[in-house]
C-alpha cells in the first residue's frame, strides 16, 4: 500500500487558492522536441506559473530534453510532475534511450521458472527505472496489466503480456516492484501505473476513436479483468489509468470514466487503492467525440479521478472544474482529495526537497545488450508440424515483406539478416497502397524452395485493428496458394500481432516475434538459419 504523508504538513504544501489546486490535477502535453522553442516555451511557462501539476512528455532526446525539463521546474511553485508512456522503455519516447521488446515479447522472452531469466527481466527494468528517472521523468504509465482475451483488439495486443490472467498478475508485479524500488527513507525513484482499469482487453475497439463496450458479467470481470488490478494495489503500485469504456456490469449508464460506482465505490474503496487515480487520455474520441472538454472535465473529477491527463485545452478544463466546484456541483474537498494525493506522490518521488539529484552515469550499451538478449529470446515457433527448420543455406528463399502500415522500411533489418545468410534469394515489399507487381512476385515463388512471408502490422492509436486489411491479406493467400502449387516450403513471420497467424491455416511454418525491433527480426533469421535454439 502507498506510504502516507501526515495531513497537516501535506496541507502545509498544497496551495490553498481553488485554481492552483485544480491546476495541480491536470496533466497536459508537451512535446519534447519542442522544449527549444521560445513560442513553444512561453506557453508552458504561462502554464506552470497558473499552477499546473505536471506534463505527459512524448519525444526529446537524452541530451538535451533533461536539462529543458529542470529548466522549466524553475518556474514552478511546487515541483511538476512528469510522466511519460514509457511501455517499451525510455527509446520509445527520447531518442537515445534504450528501446526494450514488447510486453507481450518479454513474457515470450522470460521463463519465470528461470533464475536466470528472472534476473534478466530485473535488470531490464532497473535499466528502464534508471534511464527514465535520469531523464527527469518521475511517472511511467506502465505496466499495461490488461488481460488481452480478444484476439482482435485494435489497441492492447502486444502491448499485454497475454491473454491469461495469471501470467499477467506475475509479470506486473515483477514491473511494478522493480520501478517502484525504494531509494531510501521513504522514497521511491519512479511511479508505476496499473493500467487500463477495469480491462480493456476484450473489445475489438479502439477507445482512441470510439468507446468500447466491455459486455462481461460481473463474475466474469472478477475472474478475468480485474484480478490484475487487485494484483497491482497489493504490490503497492502508485498509479492506476481508468480506460474509456462502458461495462455494464459495473454501470449501465455512464463511461467508465465518469462512474463513480467504478472508480471511487470499487477501485478507491472496494480495492483500497490509496494512490493516484489517472483518466486516460481526455482528447480520445471515446468521450471527446461525444462531450464537452468542460462536461469531460468535471463527470471525471465527480467520479473520483486524481489527474486529468491529455486535456484538449489545459485551460478549459481547469476554468470548467473551478466553476463547478464554486458552483456547488464539486466539493472543495473532492479537490482537497486529489491534491493530497498528488502531493504525497511528488514527496514520495523526493520532488519537495530541495536536494538535487546527483545525474546518474548510464551505461545505454549494456542496456542495449540486455535488450538484445530479451529479443532474442522473445522469438517462437508456433508451428513447424513437417519439422522443415531451419533452411538450409544453399536453398532457394523468396522473401516478401508484407507491410499493412505503407512503410516500405519496416523489415530492412529482417531483408538485410536474410541476405546475409541465404545467397541464393529474392526480396521484395508489399503494402496495400501499392500494387503488386504480381509477374515478378509469382515467379519468384515458383523459383523457391522457401517462401518467408514477413508481416508488419503496427499497434497504434486510432488505426482500428492489430491485423492487416483485407487487400493484403488477399495478397497473402494468393502468394501461398502459388508456393503450394510450386511445392515449395511456405515460412510465415508475424512481428507484430500473433493472431494475425491465425488466418493462415495452410502455411507450413509459424513464427510469432511480438516485436519489430532490428534485434528481433534479426533474431527470426537467426532462428530459421539454426543459429539459436528454436
Amino acid at each position: 500500500m502507498q506510504c502516507p504523508v501526515k495531513k497537516e504538513k501535506i496541507a502545509a504544501m498544497t496551495i490553498h487558492s481553488l485554481r492552483r489546486d485544480v491546476a495541480q490535477m491536470v496533466m497536459p502535453r508537451i512535446d519534447g522536441n519542442k522544449l527549444d522553442e521560445p513560442r513553444y516555451l512561453l506557453q508552458l511557462k504561462g502554464l506552470i506559473k497558473e499552477g499546473i501539476g505536471g506534463f505527459i512528455l512524448f519525444g526529446g532526446s537524452v541530451d538535451r530534453t533533461p536539462g529543458q525539463l529542470q529548466e522549466l521546474h524553475a518556474f514552478a511553485e511546487v515541483p511538476l510532475l512528469i510522466a511519460s508512456d514509457v511501455e517499451r522503455g525510455l527509446g520509445q519516447q527520447l531518442t537515445g534511450g534504450t528501446r526494450f521488446p514488447s510486453q507481450r515479447a518479454v513474457a515470450s522472452a522470460i521463463n519465470r521458472n528461470s533464475k536466470k531469466d528472472v534476473g534478466l527481466l530485473g535488470r531490464m527494468l532497473d535499466a528502464v527505472r534508471i534511464e527514465t528517472r535520469s531523464a527527469g521523468i518521475h511517472a511511467v504509465f506502465s505496466p499495461v496489466v490488461d488481460v488481452n482475451n480478444n484476439r482482435d483488439n485494435p489497441i492492447i495486443c502486444t502491448r499485454a503480456f497475454g491473454d491469461e490472467p495469471e501470467v499477467v498478475e506475475w509479470f506486473g508485479a515483477q514491473y511494478i516492484t522493480r520501478l517502484q524500488k525504494p531509494s531510501g527513507k521513504g522514497k521511491i525513484d519512479l511511479l508505476a501505473c496499473a493500467k487500463h482499469f477495469p480491462g480493456h482487453g476484450d473489445t475489438d475497439q479502439d477507445s482512441h476513436s470510439v468507446l468500447p463496450v466491455i459486455r462481461a458479467d460481473r463474475a466474469r470481470l472478477n475472474r478475468i479483468e480485474l484480478p490484475p488490478f487487485r494484483e497491482a494495489v497489493k504490490d503497492g503500485v502508485e498509479m492506476v489509468m481508468v480506460a474509456h469504456l462502458l461495462v455494464p456490469a459495473l454501470d449501465p449508464e455512464k463511461p467508465v470514466t465518469f462512474s463513480k460506482k467504478a472508480v471511487t465505490a470499487l477501485l478507491r474503496e472496494g480495492m483500497e487503492f490509496g494512490g493516484l487515480i489517472v483518466s486516460d487520455a481526455l482528447d480520445m474520441g471515446a468521450l471527446a467525440g461525444v462531450y464537452s472538454q468542460e462536461d469531460i472535465a468535471v463527470r471525471a473529477v465527480e467520479a473520483g479521478m486524481d489527474i486529468l491527463l491529455h486535456p484538449v485545452d489545459a485551460r478549459v478544463t481547469i476554468d470548467a472544474v473551478v466553476s463547478a466546484a464554486e458552483q456547488g456541483r464539486l466539493t472543495r474537498q473532492r479537490i482537497s482529495e486529489s491534491v493530497e494525493r498528488i502531493m504525497a506522490a511528488k514527496t514520495r518521488l523526493g520532488l519537495m526537497s530541495k536536494a538535487r539529484r546527483t545525474a546518474a552515469s548510464i551505461d545505454y550499451e549494456k542496456h542495449g545488450r540486455i535488450a538484445r538478449e530479451i529479443g532474442r529470446k522473445a522469438v517462437r515457433i508456433v508451428y513447424d508440424g513437417k519439422k522443415m527448420l531451419p533452411l538450409p543455406g544453399n536453398a532457394g528463399v523468396a522473401c516478401i515483406v508484407l507491410d499493412d502500415d505503407d512503410n516500405t522500411e519496416s523489415g530492412n533489418a529482417f531483408i538485410h539478416a536474410m541476405r546475409g545468410r541465404f545467397r541464393n534469394m529474392s526480396a521484395q515489399v508489399l503494402t496495400p497502397g501499392a500494387d503488386m507487381p504480381e509477374s515478378l512476385v509469382l515467379d519468384s515463388i515458383r523459383a523457391a524452395d522457401f517462401v518467408v512471408l514477413a508481416f508488419f502490422s503496427k499497434i497504434s492509436a486510432s488505426k482500428g485493428r492489430s491485423g492487416i486489411t483485407g487487400k493484403l491479406r488477399e495478397i497473402a493467400m494468393k502468394l501461398l496458394r502459388a508456393a503450394r502449387e510450386a511445392q515449395g516450403t511456405s515460412v510465415l513471420i508475424s512481428f507484430d500481432s500473433p493472431y494475425l497467424l491465425d488466418q493462415f491455416k495452410d502455411a507450413d511454418v509459424c513464427i510469432a516475434a511480438y516485436d519489430r525491433m532490428d534485434e528481433i527480426q534479426q533474431a527470426a533469421v537467426e532462428m530459421l538459419a539454426g543459429e539459436v535454439k528454436a
